[in-house]
């Protein structure tokens, strides 16, 4: 009821129902959940990063592999190239 001044006053009930207390606990325990599910996603996608990292580097040890035998054909294949010449040049 409103006092006669028209002001409203605080109330502050000093007893806590059952209901806000279950509330209370049922909020917890839903933060505690999504904090739980939170950790194991970002386990996975720790995971996940360390797996996608290891095949990168997979992948670059290969490139450069393949780099190298690249490489080793073209300097044969420039070693043949110098003969063929140096045999027209010397067959003229």
């Amino acid at each position: 009821m409103n006092p006669p001044n028209g002001r409203r006053e605080w109330h502050l009930d000093k007893t806590v129902s059952i209901g806000h207390i279950i509330s209370t606990l049922v909020i917890a325990l839903s933060l505690f959940s999504w904090a739980l599910t939170i950790d194991k996603r970002v386990e996975q996608n720790a995971q996940s990063i360390e797996f996608l990292a290891q095949n990168h580097k997979r992948l670059e040890n290969h490139v450069d592999s393949t780099r190298n035998e690249i490489r080793q054909d073209l300097r044969a294949i420039n070693a043949k190239l110098d003969r063929l010449i140096e045999r027209r040049m010397d067959g003229q």
